[in-house]
């Protein structure tokens, strides 16, 4: 667990100080980076968030794992798959909206065939985190992949959603583009309710869902020796190639003008401030074992 804290603590800090350094300059590094429609930030964009929200598919693996390689109860393994078929489900759709939603290729497809590309990869997932899973030696598996699973949870869902309806801060793109009013995040809208419900999306730029996400994978990696011993070997490079990755998807989101930098800073900081707090609880909970 110390090695855990010796990669977040700092993360933190750095999302911290960039977050300051937002609230003070965000319009200006925006008019900076901004490129509108940019082809490549785009693609990354639809992709930035499948590897943050395939740890609930990772997740769902486990609990199949739980259901069909340890000794419960009929009605315990029942929930383990309903929540396995939860985690991939959802995976799948948050992953899926991205493709030909607002965020994405918009009108170039129904909504929809997002979600046929997103589940086979979450499927994958699925049956890698049961690989994984099958054999650990953590007597309390069931209660470790909970924690882990709420914080995602809280992190991602009511988090980010949450906050997003509280500021209404307008993206960058919106206020380059159609004239919308820049507003620091700190700052009420006083205009949202003017606009139609059509422009809505355009009023989601606090804090940034990619963002968070996006920086949930190489948070997560970092845990994984708590499943098995034996994936230590697995936590650097997987978390370095994901930390890489998220700091590309933040990049690439400020430059499609969908965020600030203290918009992705925020979404970052979300995630990891729920990591940290879920490493506090597993290493007070004696039954895990660390």
């Amino acid at each position: 667990m110390k090695k855990i804290r010796l990669f977040l603590y700092p993360l933190l800090a750095v999302f911290v100080v960039t977050f300051i350094i937002g609230t003070f300059f965000d319009y200006q590094i925006a008019s900076a980076v901004y490129k509108d429609k940019n082809t490549f930030g785009l693609v990354i964009s639809i992709l930035g968030t499948i590897p943050g929200y395939a740890m609930f598919a990772f997740i769902g693996g486990g609990a199949v794992a739980l259901a069909i390689h340890r000794n419960y109860k009929t009605f315990i393994k029942v929930i383990f798959f309903i929540s396995a078929v939860v985690c991939l489900v959802s995976s799948t759709y948050f992953a899926g909206r991205e493709f030909f939603g607002p965020n994405g290729y918009d009108g170039v497809a129904p909504r929809w065939a997002g979600y046929f590309i997103a589940l086979p990869v979450m499927a994958g997932v699925t049956y890698l985190g049961y690989k994984m899973c099958r054999n650990s030696e953590q007597e309390y598996l069931w209660l470790f992949l909970l924690i882990m699973l709420l914080a995602l949870i809280i992190a991602l869902v009511p988090g980010v959603s949450l906050f997003k309806v509280i500021f209404h801060r307008p993206r960058f793109r919106s206020v380059e583009n159609i004239g919308l009013d820049f507003y620091h995040w700190y700052e009420p809208c006083k205009d949202y309710n003017l606009y139609p419900e059509s422009l809505k999306e355009e009023f989601k730029s606090f804090p940034s869902g990619h963002s968070a996400a996006a920086i949930a994978f190489p948070a997560m990696v970092l845990f994984l020796p708590i499943i098995k011993k034996d994936y230590q070997k697995y936590v650097l490079p997987c978390f370095i190639a994901g930390l890489a990755w998220a700091l590309l998807v933040m990049f690439c989101r400020m430059l499609l003008g969908a965020h600030y930098l203290s918009d992705v800073s925020m979404g970052a900081m979300l995630t990891v401030l729920m990591m940290i707090i879920a490493g506090i609880v597993i290493k007070n909970i004696k039954k895990i074992t660390i």
